[in-house]
């Protein structure tokens, strides 16, 4: 009975996010533990991917891009924190590894940088032994796999071996297998994609981009894309930024990665607390106390040249509110007639 109540709550903890979301990110934290060291590769990241929509990630090596792709795909646990997929409705973070891998079949795949294609097999059978390792049907196999090198324009390559290939066949023989358990999902499915085009020139790379967006509005797949390129994220429905772990800010589509300062939206965490971008605060001789004040629909958010709190502590000398004697600073009876000083 008891066991049947937890399931139901952690059900429910989802029941009110839109329909659309295909993951979603909650105060997220990640520590790396090696012997008495810590590093925080996360620290309360929180969002949400959106079906049909492409998502990039953007952030200087050692941010946290390629722990946070692990974290949503599931190959890495949060130390702390939620991650929903829409296929399961609930915190994956809590499930075996058992249970996970089965779904993850269904729901993920992955697309990275380094495409890992067999050489001695030819464009057809790379994409089907993906769609064997993902668990497709034996009997569904063969069409779907022919369906996918027809949709990735590789019909004319599926007899060539992988060795033949250019660097952008291989990148969409690779696109092909992140498909393979997902082109029947209705929408609700993901790929993680980690440097698509790191490896691929200008005019190849824009190819790979058209087809991702192609893919996106044909059969409504999602795609989270971690990237430090102008010509992944200009793509990209939402950019996030994101600076030791802490997301700085999310921007809209088509981005200058030159100009975040223009573009860069700031949001409140699940504790509202606001993320201050680094860039910004270099500007300002990096202040550590800021004065907060709001009016007329604007805030306004004034640093501080002086240490704040210790001005605060200045000793100041006060009237008796009793004899009107001079209490000197520091001093909290009047030595004239007694009386304790009160706020």
């Amino acid at each position: 009975m008891n066991s049947t109540i937890e399931i139901k709550e952690e059900l429910d903890l989802y029941s009110e996010l839109p329909d659309d979301v295909v993951v979603s990110v909650n105060d997220c934290y990640k520590i790396y533990k090696a012997q008495e060291l810590e590093v925080v590769a996360l620290s309360g990241v929180s969002l949400q991917i959106l079906e049909g929509k492409i998502m990039a990630v953007v952030g200087a090596s050692g941010s946290g891009k390629t722990t946070l792709i692990n974290v949503i795909g599931g190959i890495t646990k949060a130390t702390v924190g939620k991650v929903y997929w829409a296929n399961l409705r609930t915190d994956i973070t809590k499930l075996s590894e058992r249970v996970l891998t089965e779904a993850r079949r269904n729901f993920i795949g992955f697309h990275f940088q380094l495409n890992n294609l067999l050489p001695h097999l030819n464009t057809w059978q790379n994409v089907e032994l993906s769609a064997r390792i993902a668990g497709v049907p034996r009997n569904i196999r063969k069409e779907r796999v022919n369906k996918l090198i027809k949709m990735v324009g590789l019909e004319e390559r599926k007899r060539n071996s992988a060795t033949t290939l250019s660097g952008g066949e291989k990148s969409r023989v690779a696109i092909a297998s992140a498909l393979v358990n997902l082109i029947d999902t209705e929408g609700k499915g993901l790929v993680l994609c980690d440097e698509p085009t790191g490896d691929l020139d200008p005019e190849t790379g824009e190819r790979i981009l058209d087809l991702f967006q192609e893919l996106n509005e044909t059969i409504g797949t999602s795609f989270f894309i971690v990237t430090h390129s102008q010509q992944v994220a200009s793509k990209a429905d939402v950019t996030v930024e994101l600076r030791d772990g802490v997301i700085s800010g999310f921007h809209q589509s088509g981005i200058d990665l030159d100009m975040l300062g223009d573009t860069r939206i700031v949001r409140l965490d699940d504790k509202h607390r606001l993320p201050m971008p680094t860039d910004l605060l270099d500007l300002a001789g990096n202040p550590r106390e800021f004065r907060l004040s709001y009016a007329d629909d604007i805030f306004t958010l004034e640093p501080q040249t002086g240490d704040v709190v210790d001005a605060l502590r200045e000793k100041k000398a006060r009237l008796c509110r009793v004899c009107g004697h001079e209490i000197p600073g520091g001093k909290f009876i009047c030595s004239n007639c007694g009386s304790q000083v009160t706020v």
